[in-house]
């Protein structure tokens, strides 16, 4: 619609500009045609439909998405749109969105960044985002910290889910209790989903209460994660006296993991 509206206020131009020309060639007078009646609302008429869309649409691009359910974005491409608002660049972003009890879909975004942040958002950065409840494609960056660490948290296990984490897994490492073990022994088992490896390990933790449990578990980690994963290392686990032969690694995770959870097709 707008690329209709600037053609045909384009075209109003042209002809402002081309018939006094062209009454003059053919004999007649050109101020006969610029004095008309229809001369000026013809130059207001074209002024109007080149430059009122664009200005429009610059104003309702800045309108952002300021509340709505929480999400996250997975950048997969960043532009900067040339508009400026007190020297700082507005950025149309594509996102790979994670909201809860979907699976990920791709939309995009426009948002004025601060100078300082703008390091932020690059390709394969994850963004805290707030999407429309009515439209679903509309999302909008976070700026304002309305999604909490335990929103992401939430998404980030639910998405562990969807990739095969099994359930129990899931409930230790969100209400297990935090603990330290010793790798015993571990044993290799090949690749399973790209970038990930399976390993036998034989852990043995010291609970709060001051007791020994060996646990022997198969766990499926990121190829980055495994030289944390040696024998004789001490890693962060989360134990629960309701699975006792069973833990979830509390491994850190960096962006690599982190990309690769909230990615589109992972």
């Amino acid at each position: 619609m707008v690329k209709f509206l600037v053609t045909t206020g384009s075209i109003c131009l042209m002809a402002a500009l081309f018939l006094p020309l062209y009454a003059n060639f053919q004999g007649g007078g050109a101020y006969e045609v610029i004095d008309s009646a229809w001369y000026r609302p013809l130059i207001y008429t074209g002024f109007a439909l080149v430059f009122i869309p664009s200005i429009l649409g610059t104003l309702f691009s800045l309108r952002t998405v300021k509340s709505g359910e929480p999400a996250v974005g997975l950048i997969e491409r960043v532009q900067q749109t040339g508009t400026y608002i007190n020297e700082q660049p507005q950025l149309e972003l594509e996102v790979i969105v994670t909201r809860h009890g979907q699976q990920p879909y791709p939309a995009r975004t426009r948002a004025v960044i601060p100078q300082t942040a703008l390091a932020q958002f690059q390709p394969g950065s994850i963004i805290p985002l707030l999407v429309s409840p009515k439209d679903p494609a509309k999302v909008g960056i976070d700026l304002q910290g309305r999604v909490s660490q335990t929103d992401v948290q939430n998404l980030l296990h639910e998405r562990m889910m969807q990739q095969g984490v099994p359930q129990d897994i899931m409930e230790i490492a969100q209400h297990g209790e935090q603990l330290y073990a010793k790798v015993v022994d571990v044993v290799p088992l090949g690749s399973s989903a790209p970038g990930k490896v399976r390993l036998q390990l034989t852990l043995s933790i010291t609970t709060n209460q001051g007791d020994t449990v060996t646990v022997n578990t198969q766990k499926e980690i990121f190829e980055t994660q495994l030289p944390q994963v040696q024998q004789g290392h001490v890693i962060r686990v989360m134990y629960s006296k309701a699975h006792p032969s069973e833990v979830a690694l509390a491994l850190p995770t960096g962006e690599e993991e982190l990309r690769r959870v909230f990615g589109q097709n992972q």
